[in-house]
């Protein structure tokens, strides 16, 4: 009888506990039928097929710019309107990253994308000026080492055979973050079946499967599924490089007697060049002088660096090459202004600039992005319950044809012609307000340095009826690759 009584005890204390999350989820229910949307059977079916974005299109034309999800007991509504965009990339009370970022946990941790609230705001605060445009630029060496290794790579297509580009691609943006952002030379290249490269490519398909998998979302056994002994295997071998590297360049600072910032500013190489510092030497010597940061954060601000500065730049270079080959005369105007410009790229240049954005544009790196709602947001007429979760949906924020007239057609003279009509948030590749991306302005050098070198050693060219089949992973891809044809300039 008293084990009975313990048992009826301990359900009733877990039932009480739960309360306030069971009326919250309760009030969501109700209030979500307020609101248009698709069926979880839909969301199903349409993960199947693999067609995301295409099945969002879909919702909005039935639905409107606003629309509902439920992703198992996780209610999403995803806005498509610029000007609600503003309103909520501007909200400074919506900091957080919604539940869907907790995948990322195991491997960034509680670095600056997963963080929310005081503790990323005063991260942020402290990492701002490792990324002013002074320090990047000294960063364009190592990109101009690696395009020159790329070239070499490229080398081996001139046959006329079309070729998949992409992973030439990706293995040349891991090549430049390795080095910018750890201060070490990974070789991935050349060494492309490495164990490192294996496991960052790995990762992210198995956190991306499992993000849009209705079953293993909130899988609290996720860990023991084969998916989960694989990324488990993949975080050690990232995480242990990590750690070794930090174990490396803080023996390397302490060797030089480097232990502030002003010292390193000063420090140069046997042949009297001043020393380049990688983003991790900048967090070391901050940890030096007094920041509060641990071994685990420093990793955690690496790992995070490294995964939205190699996967997201890949991307977004291997569409643009992908639409410069469909467009000869836009590559000829490119390729001219990128000869003019050798060497420069650190300067404005200004067609280069409209092509990459237009790029983003249509196939924006990240294509949608999540905030938690954690109290009632009111959002035009619309007041979204604490405990949703709000998504601006940037792939179709960016196909509004109010803003971009014929939106699927490439044409960076647009933003020659009317970008001061455009509505300041109808482009938000980058984000915006306080939760912008603090690398945009790295990315931007390295994919203007990329493509100007690619464009004055090679003309790209078309491949008869191929067109990506965009694939949303973590970061926005082509499920068939990047396939174009190329031959030396002359």
């Amino acid at each position: 009888m008293n084990t009975l009584a313990l048992i009826a005890f301990a359900l009733w204390a877990l039932f009480m506990r739960s309360l306030p999350k069971i009326m919250e989820f309760m009030k969501l229910r109700q209030w979500s039928a307020s609101i248009a949307g698709p069926t979880i059977s839909e969301l199903i079916e349409n993960v199947k097929k693999g067609q995301i974005l295409t099945w969002f299109e879909e919702l909005r034309k039935k639905h409107g710019r606003t629309f509902r999800i439920w992703f198992g007991k996780d209610l999403m509504v995803f806005f498509t309107d610029p000007e609600d965009v503003k309103q909520l990339l501007g909200n400074n009370n919506l900091l957080y990253k919604s539940g869907n970022y907790k995948i990322l946990h195991p491997w960034l941790g509680k670095g600056l994308l997963t963080n929310g609230g005081d503790a990323w705001h005063t991260r942020r605060k402290f990492l701002t000026p490792a990324f002013h445009f002074r320090i990047l630029s000294e960063f364009k060496e190592p990109m101009e080492e690696n395009c020159r290794i790329l070239s070499r790579r490229l080398d081996e297509k001139l046959n006329g055979e079309a070729f998949d580009i992409y992973p030439y691609i990706t293995l040349f943006a891991l090549d430049v973050i390795c080095e910018t952002a750890m201060g070490i030379k990974k070789n991935a290249q050349m060494q492309s079946e490495s164990d490192y490269v294996q496991a960052v490519q790995q990762i992210c398909h198995i956190l991306h499967k499992r993000s849009f998998s209705f079953w293993q979302r909130n899988n609290p056994f996720f860990k023991f599924t084969q998916d989960g002994r694989k990324r488990d295997a993949c975080l050690k071998i990232l995480h242990s490089e990590t750690n070794r590297v930090i174990k490396l360049r803080r023996k390397m600072l302490q060797d030089a007697n480097i232990t502030n910032m002003q010292q390193a500013e000063k420090s140069c190489d046997s042949f009297g060049q001043k020393k380049r510092f990688a983003f991790l030497d900048m967090l070391l010597i901050s940890q030096m002088e007094g920041v509060p940061l641990t071994d685990r954060d420093i990793r955690e601000e690496v790992d995070t660096f490294m995964f939205e500065g190699h996967d997201t730049t890949s991307s977004a270079l291997g569409f643009a090459l992908y639409l410069l080959s469909q467009h000869p005369d836009i590559q000829k105007q490119a390729y001219e202004e990128a000869a003019s410009m050798a060497g420069r790229e650190k300067e404005s240049m200004p067609y280069l600039e409209a092509i990459l954005k237009e790029t983003l544009r249509l196939y924006p790196s990240v294509p949608f992005y999540s905030r938690a709602v954690k109290e009632d947001l009111q959002v035009g007429e619309l007041t979204v319950p604490k405990g949703t979760s709000v998504s601006i949906l940037t792939y179709l924020v960016h196909r509004d044809d109010r803003y971009y007239p014929d939106p699927e057609k490439f044409d960076p003279s647009r933003y020659f012609k009317n970008e001061k009509d455009l509505h300041p948030f109808s482009f938000v590749a980058f984000s915006a307000g306080p939760r912008n991306c603090i690398g945009q302005k790295f990315a931007m050098l390295e994919m203007k340095c990329t493509l100007s070198h690619l464009l004055r050693n090679f003309e790209f060219l078309p491949v008869k009826d191929f067109k990506p089949k965009l694939l949303p992973e973590l970061v926005l891809k082509s499920g068939n690759g990047i396939i174009v044809c190329i031959k030396r300039r002359s």
